[in-house]
């Protein structure tokens, strides 16, 4: 959704800035083998975002190859239970990296070349037919509006993912990165035709379960102990819960526990050498592509930092947001956090750096929310009862003519601005009553209003026709006049 984020806030930067802060439940930490002033700034770090953000719910945790240094716990899950080590969330796009995980070990087992068009092995995107690799690195030319048209089908069929698969348009340019969840779906179907087993099968006995990651869920028949995770409504926190999607595991929807997750983060570290060899681990984290303010490897995002370079991929689904990032020093850090927007993108996303930052004695980086894609459902909410009010005033108190018109000249262009507005955002108005469903809401809302202004604005109003009517009416005969009339008969 960063594609979102980034058009929006093209469109709307006249607008203004409109600030949230709110709070969120207790915060604990554990005992840790990092110093207790760190300790204390860790936690102490972590309850503020808790508190700023509004997060119902949330867990971290700080990873070294040998040990887990640190971990912090925050809040309920969807069901009211107090979060814990073995909480279930939604990982989002941490999951690429496992899809690619799946493809290199492929590819070290001779089933298949990072080189070849995908065609060779999925003849039914001949269409297309982009190579492996650019599958891997978003450069196949499958925009991230390709993607989101497949994404939340919550498909829980036999061959989801081929399915969701066969239904992507391919509107993008080759060899250009332009990140889309299209990509990665194609891998899973790739992996699914390679095992002839369904993708979520292969990626637990291939990768998971070698990890140790147990409780970690890749279907919906084992996604049985995910509660709702949360949206927010003009800043507020609201459960959401659609259900697990089959089709989407091989690009976001797995389910997995800070416990699991950690065990994932060592072994990105080195931690699993019998699982992930220092080789395969370094095939998939090298940057490959230019990703604009960072680089893409395999499944990860390199990103420069004043720490040195840091490995990493943020994850978010309709209620949920993950990260896992992996420091220069052989440290890792692993958020995850029951409630998403992308008006807060910015500050979930900022939270993991600022743990090595605190690690590291250095102040955290203050990070808000994003104040435009906050203002966005408040804005739509007055134009929407801007549109109500000039419906109701044309309704009572017509205008004069000429300035009827030109109000209902203006209507138009309004309707016609709301009307193009999720394409601005490179989306549908689908796609945005998932992701930011106040925005979406209030969006529709405005339509009806300005369609009624409009109406009421271009065609006669009531009392217009009344008026107009009466003034027509001959005037009634007087007695004198209906005297004189029968004299001259």
């Amino acid at each position: 959704m960063r594609r979102i984020r980034h058009l929006v806030l093209g469109c709307l930067v006249p607008l203004g800035v409109i600030a949230l802060t709110a709070t969120a439940g207790p915060s604990a930490a554990t005992p840790s083998p990092v110093s207790p002033d760190t300790n204390a700034n860790l936690s102490a770090y972590l309850s503020e975002v808790a508190v700023d953000q509004n997060i119902p719910g949330m867990a971290a945790a700080v990873v070294t190859p040998e040990a887990t240094g640190f971990e912090w716990l925050s809040g309920d899950d969807g069901n009211g239970a107090p979060i814990g080590p073995d909480t279930q969330f939604l990982i989002g796009s941490v999951a690429k990296a496992m899809t690619a995980a799946l493809i290199v070990q492929r590819v070290d087992r001779g089933e298949l070349t990072l080189s070849e068009p995908i065609s060779n092995h999925l003849p039914w995107l001949a269409d297309a037919s982009p190579t492996v690799e650019q599958l891997l690195t978003h450069t196949s030319g499958y925009s991230t509006a390709d993607g989101l048209a497949v994404a939340e089908r919550f498909d829980n069929t036999d061959g989801a993912v081929r399915h969701a698969a066969e239904d992507l348009e391919h509107s993008g340019t080759r060899g250009q990165y332009e990140y889309s969840d299209a990509n990665y779906l194609i891998l899973g179907a790739l992996i699914e035709e390679l095992d002839d087993r369904p993708f979520g099968e292969v990626l637990r006995s291939d990768l998971l379960e070698p990890l140790g990651m147990n409780h970690t869920a890749t279907t919906s028949d084992t996604a049985t102990a995910l509660s709702a995770g949360h949206r927010y409504w003009w800043g507020s926190p609201r459960s959401y819960s659609p259900g697990f999607d089959d089709s989407g595991t091989p690009y976001g929807y797995v389910s997995s526990t800070l416990d699991d997750m950690v065990r994932y983060a060592r072994a990105q570290n080195g931690g699993a050498p019998d699982v992930r060899s220092p080789d395969a681990l370094r095939q998939l984290h090298d940057p490959r592509v230019d990703a604009g303010d960072d680089e893409y490897g395999y499944g990860w995002r390199i990103t420069p930092s004043d720490l040195g370079p840091l490995v990493h991929h943020t994850g978010a689904t309709p209620g949920y947001f993950a990260h896992v990032m992996l420091g220069p020093d052989g440290q890792a850090v692993v958020v995850l956090a029951n409630a998403y927007s992308e008006a807060k993108a910015p500050a979930l996303a900022s939270v993991a750096e600022n743990l090595l930052l605190l690690l590291d004695g250095q102040s955290p980086t203050a990070t808000s929310g994003d104040p435009l894609l906050t203002a966005l459902p408040w804005v739509v909410s007055a134009v929407a009862a801007l549109g109500l009010a000039i419906a109701i005033a044309s309704w009572w108190r017509p205008a004069r003519r000429g300035l009827r018109w030109t109000m209902a000249a203006a209507a138009v262009v309004i309707i016609s601005a709301l009307w193009l507005l999720p394409s601005l955002f490179g989306t549908n108005l689908q796609v945005m009553r998932i992701w930011m469903p106040d925005a979406a809401i209030m969006l529709i809302l405005s339509l009806i209003t300005w369609f009624l202004a409009a109406a009421l604005l271009i065609l006669p109003a009531r009392f217009s026709i009344v008026r107009s009517r009466r003034h027509s009416r001959p005037a009634p005969a007087t007695g004198q006049q209906c005297l004189q009339s029968t004299a001259h008969d």
